[in-house]
């Protein structure tokens, strides 16, 4: 699977090459299945990592053990914290998750404390760290892994989705907004996942064929810079997400981002009325705020603009001055 958490190492080791550090990413492969969460741990533990400096991203790459390693929390394994006992969850449900939860945190906490400095990507995960684990993290803001291709072309006539297409990521809150829209702007979703079939079959069962488009996973930076430099708006209602790239490549395109109240790392970001619209997770509310940018090209602009010019600040050399800043 790839998504955001491997699209920002990827990144930051390219920035890292880029500004004559030598850097190479190393991965093990994960498997989610509940037999194997803390094999995975125990395999950073033993893994052995020549380096200068170690940077731990994501569960359970921080397990590594180094003299001088830091973490930028992209995010834990949620399953067992924020997100356990609920529908984006596989645990709590079986004999023994209890046990399987607390070993996670006790080794989160053991690994995370004895990194020489700790950040995350958003004041969102850092809260999490906070109230799960006691641990102090800074938030580092960085720019999306395409931020060089993102630019604005137009306000066109579809509201675009670039996500996983999986439950947390709440793709058919937009597809049955679509269903209650007033005016005929269009839709397109780009991204791959367990929901990919389900959705395709709602789409064909509600007779929007001709204005809703499944994309499937856009690999190619230019093609997808190019739909959000096209696209009226973007709408994006995830549960509780940890940063969220597509509010920031909506922002660098000068377009607006519709979201929810529950849409966590997204609302350091967007807003309401100022660079977005924000709702309740309600495909009428989400309708509603469809309409009014597609009835309203100066709106689109305003809160576009806006939304441009609050990232501004937002680069990663100032991240890797922070990240790195006594080896530079």
């Amino acid at each position: 699977m790839r998504g955001g958490a491997e699209l920002h190492a990827e990144s930051l080791c390219r920035e890292l090459t880029q500004r004559g550090f030598e850097a190479e990413m190393v991965t093990i492969p994960f498997c989610w299945d509940k037999p194997h969460l803390l094999q995975n741990a125990l395999s950073w533990r033993l893994a052995h990592v020549t380096a200068d400096l170690v940077i731990g991203t994501k569960y359970p790459s921080y397990f590594v053990k180094h003299p001088n390693k830091i973490v930028w929390l992209f995010h834990q394994h949620r399953a067992v914290y924020d997100l356990y006992d609920t529908e984006y969850s596989e645990f709590s449900r079986e004999a023994g998750d209890d046990g399987v939860r607390q070993a996670v945190w006790d080794g989160d906490t053991r690994t995370i404390q004895e990194a020489g400095k700790v950040f995350s990507v958003s004041q969102n995960v850092s809260r999490r760290l906070a109230k799960y684990n006691g641990i102090h993290a800074e938030p580092l803001y960085h720019p999306s892994p395409f931020y060089r291709h993102l630019h604005f072309e137009e306000y066109g006539d579809f509201v675009f989705l670039p996500t996983r297409l999986e439950l947390n990521k709440r793709p058919g809150l937009l597809l049955e907004a679509m269903k209650l829209t007033r005016s005929r702007v269009n839709c397109v979703i780009a991204g791959s996942g367990s929901l990919d079939a389900s959705l395709r079959k709602d789409i064909e069962r509600s007779g929007l064929n001709g204005r809703v488009k499944l994309l499937g996973w856009i690999s190619d930076p230019v093609e997808l810079a190019a739909l959000y430099a096209r696209c009226l708006a973007v709408f994006y209602g995830p549960y509780d997400e940890d940063y969220g790239y597509v509010s920031l490549e909506a922002f660098s395109s000068r377009k607006p981002v519709i979201t929810t109240h529950d849409a966590g790392g997204v609302l350091e970001f967007v807003r309401d009325e100022e660079t977005g619209l924000i709702v309740g997770a309600d495909p009428r509310e989400i309708a509603d705020r469809i309409d009014r940018l597609a009835e309203s090209a100066d709106l689109c602009k305003r809160l576009g603009e806006a939304g441009h010019d609050s990232i501004a600040g937002i680069s990663w050399d100032a991240v890797i001055r922070r990240l790195v800043g006594e080896l530079a």
